[in-house]
């Protein structure tokens, strides 16, 4: 019965815990959200058809208003509510027209129905809001149970706040995130039985679906699922292996499934646009192939190879356009190369780390790189153990990008402030930096908890919160109290750090505490012995009190067991004036009696060490059964005791409390 009770409390807890966090977790969201429409909606106008620059702010505004949403409402045809991609296409010289956006065709039609009813452009933006915040909410309720409380560094942290109504990149990443939130249900264990949910090849097949979805959202989550079938390929974690000593066969086949489910998801989105206008789907990808490495894309060759090449000439653009892509595909080759390695020195091929490093390789090397691309990485920081200060310095360069840049692009010229460039090339160059030692450092990186236990196939340990609860539930206190004890001859409270004074003064001569160790003789000595008590989850330790209020000695329960009903009382010792008194009987009595008949004990036990007579003989006067010898129990002056035990069972309380009661009788 008690198993059952504590394993019902232990879910509670975790049920606590999580609720908890998930409650934290949203409130955040929700904060970073409002900022996020706060600081945007200032930028917006009233009137229909009125339009601003599609930057503007003054010299001394923290961030200048500027967001993708306000571009788009204005140029793509989203404020004459025009359907996406069927009627459009692509002048010559590179302009959308007729609905065409430059995202893949979900996101184009999010903005279209986002524009739904807005008259606008801070209508469009209110609507934006309203579309794009479940997302965000989506999102973290994932994280959060992934991660537990790592999903703070996803909900608290500025990028939310900065791009959440900068562009449409929030349900990319939620796309992203549900294919991993798929392959952690189905590889984890099922409570009940401790077997899989689902095999690896059908768990990997799934999670193929939402990341097509995530394709022909913003193309990213597209990425990853090349390391998934590499993971099928391999037959996934070694917990799921039959004969692992015995060389297995690669499942090709799974590999193909998972290829198979992500193109049929990716065509069912994209088909329709391309049957009903093909010119404007094509569009949208010329757009991207025609888009130059310039001061808006903000990339390391236009920070870096433009300086060497004399400027934005024309071997500057052949240039980035053979070293973009080429420098992309070799860091996915290094990125699973790394993997492969990992998976011949650990038998699993880490596809989660080699998802994010090909991200981290295609963030470096691409010629665009917005600053809301911060929302792609953000997820696998919570989601793997990379080391904390790649983590700070990443978001720390990001913040100062994102207050530099626009006010670069509001004035790049000889007059432009030096701490603008400043900030701009440090935001740039350790993105780079961090991105490139991130492809490997994601590799090597484990899944955090509960993350790691789902994708083994394990039940994961409880949160810390949990864990701290189960340890006070478990604890001598949870059982027993703390409570205050009194009767005419003495008062027991409960041990406080202000008695190490008192206390340290309790003790007589060493020599009178032969048999015992460790009693405190000062003040130093005294807080020692009171922290090392109030530190025992298992045991409450008294200040003894007599009947003036003197503080004579402690006195402690100790190794409480909750489940047995079983707890012993030591750790006693007096002043020599107190020995012999009425003092340890009326103490015992206290403890006894409190135990068995407030808190149901069913034994009580004494430990003393086997030559002690006198203590022997006072634990006898108590009505404790002598049990026998334990020999070596405890170590005692560079050596071992042999402990005599004696015990008081619940049968012999009433027998044994009368004799206590009679020998503190007034004679």
């Amino acid at each position: 019965m008690p198993s059952a009770r504590n394993a019902l409390q232990g879910k509670r807890l975790h049920f606590g815990e999580a609720t908890l966090i998930l409650v934290t977790a949203m409130l955040f969201t929700a904060a970073s959200s409002a900022i996020a429409f706060a600081t945007k909606v200032g930028c917006t106008t009233t009137e229909p058809g009125a339009k601003r620059e599609w930057l503007f702010g003054g010299r001394y505004d923290v961030v200048p208003c500027y967001s993708d949403l306000f571009t788009m409402w204005h140029g793509r045809g989203l404020s004459e509510h025009v359907f996406p991609y069927i009627h459009g296409g692509i002048t010559p010289d590179g302009n959308l027209f007729g609905g065409v956006v430059e995202y893949p065709v979900l996101s184009g039609l999010i903005m279209w129905f986002s524009a739904l009813g807005a008259d606008t452009d801070g209508e469009f933006l209110w609507h934006s809001l309203l579309v794009l915040a479940p997302f965000a909410f989506i999102t973290t309720i994932l994280l959060a149970l992934l991660t537990r409380w790592w999903v703070l560094l996803w909900a608290a942290t500025p990028p939310i706040a900065l791009y959440a109504l900068h562009n449409w990149e929030l349900p990319v990443v939620c796309a992203a995130v549900a294919g991993i939130a798929v392959m952690a249900w189905g590889c984890s264990a099922d409570p009940t039985t401790g077997v899989r949910r689902w095999s690896v090849r059908t768990t990997a097949i799934v999670a193929a679906i939402p990341l097509g979805i995530g394709f022909s959202l913003k193309i990213y989550p597209g990425l990853f699922v090349l390391p998934l079938m590499l993971y099928v390929l391999t037959r996934g974690e070694a917990a799921d292996r039959r004969g692992a000593d015995r060389p297995r066969a690669l499942d090709w086949l799974g590999a193909g499934y998972v290829a198979l489910s992500a193109i049929v998801t990716v065509a069912a989105t994209q088909l329709p646009f391309m049957i009903a206008g093909f010119e404007g789907w094509k569009a949208a990808i010329d757009f991207q192939t025609k888009r130059e490495a310039n001061l808006s894309t903000n990339s390391i060759y236009y920070w870096g190879l433009r300086f060497l090449t004399g400027g934005e000439t024309p071997a500057y653009a052949s240039i980035v356009d053979v070293a973009s892509p080429l420098l992309i595909i070799v860091s996915f080759a290094v990125a699973c190369f790394l993997g492969w390695r990992a998976y011949q020195r650990d038998g699993v091929f880490p596809w989660l780390g080699v998802s994010a490093a090909m991200l981290a390789g295609f963030m470096v090397f691409h010629k665009v790189h917005s600053p809301q691309y911060t929302l792609w990485i953000l997820p696998f920081f919570v989601l793997l153990r990379v080391r904390w200060w790649l983590i700070a310095l990443y978001l720390l360069a990001d913040l100062v990008l994102d207050l530099t840049i626009f006010h670069l692009l509001l004035n790049y010229s000889a007059t432009t402030r030096t701490w603008v460039l400043v900030g701009v090339n440090f935001g740039v160059w350790v993105h780079a930096i961090v991105l490139l030692v991130l492809i490997v450092a994601f590799v090597n990186a484990r899944p955090r908890e509960p993350l790691a236990s789902y994708l083994s196939g394990t039940l994961p340990p409880p949160g810390p919160l949990t864990r701290l609860a189960q340890a006070d539930s478990s604890g001598a206190a949870a059982w027993l109290g703390s409570p205050t004890l009194a009767n005419q001859q003495v008062t027991l409270r409960p041990l406080a750090l202000a008695d190490a004074e008192a206390l340290g003064t309790v003790a007589g001569e060493p020599d009178l505490y032969q048999w015992t160790t460790g009693v405190p003789h000062d003040t130093d000595s005294a807080l020692a012995w009171i922290r090392t008590a109030l530190a025992d989850p298992h045991r409450v330790a008294f200040a003894v009190l007599d009947a003036d209020g003197r503080l004579v000695g402690s006195t402690s329960f100790y190794e409480v067991d909750e489940a047995s009903r079983s707890l012993a009382i030591g750790y006693t010792f007096y002043g020599p004036a107190t020995m012999g008194t009425a003092v340890n009987p009326a103490a015992k009595l206290l403890l006894c009696d409190y135990a068995f008949t407030v808190c149901d004990a069913v034994r009580v036990v004494w430990h003393t060490h086997v030559q002690n007579a006198r203590s022997r003989a006072a634990i006898a006067k108590l009505g404790a059964v002598y049990e026998g010898e334990l020999r070596k129990h405890r170590r005692f002056r560079g050596g071992w005791r042999t402990t005599a035990q004696y015990a008081i069972v619940d049968d012999d309380w009433p027998a044994s409390r009368e004799r206590l009661e009679d020998r503190l009788a007034p004679v």
